[in-house]
């Protein structure tokens, strides 16, 4: 309450002080008031004042009631219940609302409003219905602080339920765990219902999160309606046909969130103008409440996709460079093995080495079909993609500056073509480096839907064709072997001095889509 503050305590002492001095003014202006009268009052008021101040509950029921009985002292000496003190008697009860409820405090008013007149009645012989009567200023007074304690009585009561509604819409703990159990769409619905005096309230909104339980049947009905007929205003009441038929009013509010994106409805069943300023007040917080907690699990979830994303994307980027690019390299060299098996072995041999290099392959298409699972997506690791990598590795640490273009994208490819293509490249960028003594290294793969056209030059000492190119791996007639294995035609040209160029073309079968 007021008086339980210090500076509300101060303000009312004050205010008493200026009605005591006020009341013996008035009543000195027609009366005589003697020295002795003023002095009590004066150090009455004093002692009084100090009492309340302490912190001692006995010490300041014990005044409050020493000055009841003092205020009915004062008021006979100055003029009975004509006395301008009586004001100053009435203001002094305030006190007792410190120590008592209201129901306690209305009766003490009833009873010391009723002592009063009683005891000035029996003193000159009169009833006290008499005596209420000749002084009818005193009834008047008697009402106005009645109405007066009255009105303060429902404004706090009023202010503190409104309190109450501001504290259980701020109230962040209970709401982040009580939304966490219910819902927020349920647990928003619930406090607004308590807010607006227990209207019906339905939340409704056009898409709602995994983690959020599903909108009822009712909300889903509203939802609908509401998506086909637009309100015409963003804040709008109108009358809205239910599921039974019945048509209700209701006040509408859009929900946007803070892109401007509407992302739902609220409907509190109300009549035109019958919620008040506060109402709509308390129903903004809550909807500003529930927008930022939309808001914040729209970012959650985008971070959480997008951290989820990035790593799938690296694991399948660290299986292609790894793994996937192993097993490339042992189906080349199962490749090579099949070539140079001895003749007298080869019929016993080859069929254990093709077994494993179908295996191996098998292999290799399950890694890329988990490396698109990864990367949640038709391609984007693709031949391309690992060519660049493969001439950035290549040439890490070494002088040759490489270039690559790329002419056309398709969709998919079939295995044995991406793996012929990217060991092509491979090796001739090995032989470069190795051999060709190459400042640049220039590697253009241009795709149609009718073939793959491969070409890998560099400027380097260039070499004799007709004796190959003995220091390389495996030699231009693996190159060969391998395009040719594919109906493909490969050519080198080489000259001194002048560079080697690579060119290869590897036909498409015609099922698979250009881009």
């Amino acid at each position: 309450m007021f008086l339980k503050r210090k500076t509300g305590l101060y303000v009312f002492l004050a205010f008493r002080w200026a009605l005591l001095l006020i009341g013996l003014f008035m009543y000195a202006k027609n009366n005589t008031v003697t020295p002795e009268l003023v002095l009590t009052a004066v150090l009455f008021q004093t002692i009084y004042s100090f009492a309340q101040i302490r912190n001692s509950q006995k010490i300041r029921v014990l005044t409050a009631i020493l000055d009841a009985c003092f205020s009915l002292y004062l008021i006979s000496q100055t003029g009975g219940l004509a006395s301008p003190v009586v004001v100053y008697s009435f203001a002094g009860l305030i006190t007792f609302k410190r120590f008592v409820t209201w129901n306690a405090y209305y009766s003490i008013i009833l009873l010391y409003s009723l002592l009063v007149p009683l005891l000035f009645s029996s003193a000159v012989s009169l009833s006290m219905y008499e005596y209420m009567i000749k002084h009818f200023n005193y009834s008047f007074v008697v009402f106005i602080f009645f109405l007066s304690m009255g009105m303060t009585h429902y404004g706090i009561k009023v202010v503190r339920q409104e309190y109450r509604k501001l504290m259980m819409i701020y109230a962040s703990s209970s709401y982040a765990a009580s939304a966490k159990i219910q819902g927020i769409i349920p647990y928003s619905e619930g406090v607004l219902k308590k807010v607006l005096d227990d209207r019906e309230v339905i939340l409704c909104l056009v898409s709602v999160s995994d983690s959020e339980k599903p909108q009822s049947w009712r909300q889903t009905y509203y939802t609908n309606y509401l998506i086909q007929n637009r309100p015409y205003s963003f804040k709008v009441y109108t009358d809205v046909p239910s599921p039974t038929g019945e048509v209700l009013p209701f006040y509408i509010e859009t929900l946007k969130d803070r892109h401007g994106t509407i992302y739902g409805w609220l409907l509190v069943q109300a009549g035109k103008d019958e919620l008040t300023v506060l109402h709509k007040l308390y129903i903004h917080f809550i909807l500003i409440r529930l927008e930022a907690d939309q808001f914040v699990k729209g970012e959650l979830a985008y971070a959480a996709e997008t951290a989820v994303a990035k790593e799938r994307d690296s694991i399948a980027q660290n299986i292609h460079d790894g793994i996937a690019q192993e097993l490339f390299f042992i189906s080349i060299q199962l490749f090579q093995l099949k070539q140079s098996l001895p003749a007298d072995t080869r019929e016993q041999i080859l069929p254990f080495v093709i077994e494993v290099e179908k295996k191996v392959k098998e292999s290799h298409r399950d890694i890329r079909q988990f490396i698109i699972e990864l990367k949640d997506e038709k391609r984007k690791i693709n031949l391309h993609h690992a060519i660049e990598k493969l001439l950035q590795r290549v040439t890490e640490r070494t002088e040759v500056k490489p270039t690559f273009e790329k002419i056309g994208w398709i969709a998919h490819e079939q295995l044995q073509i991406e793996e012929a293509i990217y060991h092509l490249v491979e090796e001739a960028a090995n032989n470069v480096i190795k051999h060709a003594q190459a400042k640049q290294i220039y590697v253009q793969i241009e795709v149609t839907s009718v073939q793959w056209a491969v070409t890998i030059r560099d400027d380097g000492i260039g070499m004799t064709l007709s004796t190959g190119n003995p220091g390389g791996r495996y030699g231009l007639g693996g190159m060969e072997s391998r395009i040719k294995s594919l109906n493909g035609a490969i050519f080198f040209h080489s000259e001194p001095g002048k560079g080697t160029t690579i060119t290869a073309y590897i036909p498409r079968e015609r099922s698979m889509a250009y881009v």
